[in-house]
């Protein structure tokens, strides 16, 4: 089962438009006698030594640029999670889900070489009036975030997470349906004990919130084929550790 995490727009992306390209200065060159005689050389063999040096430098820019690539890791800037739930999660549920936020953030970097400049995770039902934050990215949570066991198979259709655009932006307010989330995983529950449930919801939800903060802080709305940034979840996208939790909770 995949269900896709997707874009909600208020207006569609557009790619950015280039900007014209520089024009170059232009100079008239006048002839000047000389007393020397100037060697002759033939034209055929000044063109082909003038292609040959322009592609060995785009060569060089080639390799130059591939080398900068792989070494470039992105750092975004310090940011601030609030999360907010459409139920009031119990204690042990947000501790949870916050300490695996954490730690997703922390390895984010090495699926998708994008480094956490520092961030902190607040529970949005204890937030204090007025507090500031230097950037802060709101989080909704929609349904019920329990995880308990349900039958199945059945069919989930629609999507886990989305952000909004506007204008081209990507706004800081990302979306989970922790129902739909709970009715892809529940059916493979069975037999766990309540804390297995609850880490196992806990790492959905993070995936998906993780997913999403990644359009937000790129500003890009494109998807990859793989990993995290992939545009559709299946139950081993939503926990990555499948085989061994899934096999602990029986």
């Amino acid at each position: 089962m995949r269900l896709p995490l997707s874009l909600r727009e208020h207006n569609r992306n557009c790619s950015q438009e280039a900007g014209s390209a520089p024009t170059r200065p232009a100079a008239n060159m006048r002839p000047m006698a000389s007393r020397f005689t100037a060697p002759r050389f033939h034209s055929r063999s000044l063109s082909v030594a003038g292609w040959l040096l322009m592609l060995m430098l785009l060569v060089l820019e080639w390799l130059a640029g591939r080398v900068f690539a792989r070494g470039a890791v992105v750092v975004a800037p310090r940011f601030t999670l609030v999360v907010f739930a459409d139920r009031q999660m119990p204690d042990e549920e947000w501790a949870a889900l916050a300490l695996t936020l954490r730690q997703g953030l922390d390895t984010l970097a090495v699926e998708t070489h994008f480094t956490v400049g520092g961030f902190e995770v607040i529970r949005g039902d204890s937030l204090e009036p007025g507090k500031q934050f230097d950037e802060v990215i709101s989080v909704y949570l929609h349904g019920d975030c329990r995880l308990p066991p349900q039958p199945g198979p059945y069919t989930v259709q629609g999507v886990l997470g989305w952000v909004l655009s506007d204008h081209g932006q990507i706004r800081p307010f990302i979306h989970v349906d922790c129902a739909r989330i709970g009715e892809m995983l529940g059916q493979h529950v069975f037999g766990m004990d309540k804390n297995s449930r609850n880490a196992v919801m806990a790492e959905a939800i993070s995936r998906v919130i993780l997913h999403e903060w990644l359009h937000i802080a790129t500003q890009n709305p494109a998807h990859s084929r793989n990993g995290i940034a992939k545009g559709s979840f299946s139950v081993q996208d939503l926990v990555p550790d499948y085989p061994q939790i899934f096999s602990h909770g029986r």
